[in-house]
């Protein structure tokens, strides 16, 4: 019982020498760092124009939010030709009716012509019956047949008519489709004078003036959302021989101090495999959390100090 009890005591102080030897083996580091932002999206003129409207609320607190009309160009030019387009559009649409109702009447024509063909065709073969017997003369006869010639060219007049206005209405079908592609264009010219947020997020640069023209491609404003934010430093290289000792790795947890003594948690999302030939410094990027990352400046200088605490 003795020895056991010996035993046990030997194990739990081997447990705490290895938890304290593990604990004094990391070394935590000071480190410098910026405050950037994530997916910095940059807003571009779509075409060239003069300033016509500007959000106030935007241009005063920095602030927007998804689909925000930030800035609009002069659209006069870009209303009368989305007009035009409509008005063109209706009389396209109008010719197609006509050549609907053209249609129909060929058609009503072809079944005339082809009834009055059907009765000279039988008035024919009577006629025809009559001169076999000898009731009626050749004349007759020849007059008969004329009738019968007739016929047949207006029906076939009449299916050419027809054939036409099937033609002229493809035609009008496709002018249509040519409307309605314009129109959309136009459609299009008069959204690409519209500034709009892509969504929630804080402006940079953001500085239009009403009267002011722009070209096409112009920077109109930067947007990033605030809780995503990271931390850039620089690492010496001979402090990286010991990465994992000072705690500089991709998933290990940092604490971002700013200037006012308030934090933030961090975490290593990059360290760089290039050293810079002059400085000897490696590149490495702190992912800060959403839920502090609102409350720190752009370009604020920070100071890091690592973890050991790993999260990945």
């Amino acid at each position: 019982m003795k020895n056991f009890r010996l035993f046990r005591l030997a194990l739990i102080l081997s447990i705490v020498s290895s938890a304290v030897f593990s604990e004094n083996n990391f070394r935590s580091v000071s480190l410098s760092g910026t405050v950037l932002a994530n997916n910095e999206t940059s807003l571009s003129y779509q075409t060239s124009g003069c300033i016509a409207e500007v959000s106030s609320q935007s241009l005063t607190t920095s602030k927007t939010y998804q689909g925000q009309i930030l800035v609009e160009l002069d659209d006069r030019n870009a209303v009368l030709a989305l007009k035009t387009a409509q008005a063109r559009l209706l009389d396209l649409e109008a010719s197609l009716d006509d050549s609907d109702f053209a249609i129909e009447v060929a058609k009503a024509d072809v079944g005339r012509v082809e009834e009055e063909f059907q009765f000279v065709q039988r008035e024919f073969e009577r006629t025809k019956v009559l001169f076999e017997r000898g009731l009626v003369n050749e004349t007759t006869l020849e007059a008969a047949e004329r009738r019968k010639l007739e016929a047949t060219f207006s029906v076939q007049r009449a299916k050419e008519a027809l054939s036409r206005s099937i033609s002229s209405k493809t035609r009008s079908l496709i002018a249509l489709d040519i409307g309605k592609l314009e129109l959309e264009g136009r459609q299009l010219d008069l959204d690409e004078l519209i500034v709009r947020a892509p969504h929630d997020g804080i402006l940079l640069d953001f500085e239009p003036n009403i009267g002011d023209c722009v070209s096409q491609g112009s920077l109109a404003a930067k947007v990033y959302r605030p809780d995503e934010k990271s931390v850039e430093t620089f690492i010496f290289v001979e402090q990286l021989v010991n990465a994992e000792k000072i705690g500089v790795a991709v998933g290990n947890s940092v604490n971002v101090i700013r200037t006012n003594g308030k934090g933030c948690k961090g975490i290593f999302s990059l360290v760089g495999t290039q050293a810079d030939l002059e400085s000897q410094n490696v590149k490495a990027t702190i992912d800060l959390d959403p839920a502090c990352a609102p409350l720190m400046f752009l370009n604020e200088a920070v100071k890091i100090e690592t973890d050991p605490e790993k999260t990945n």
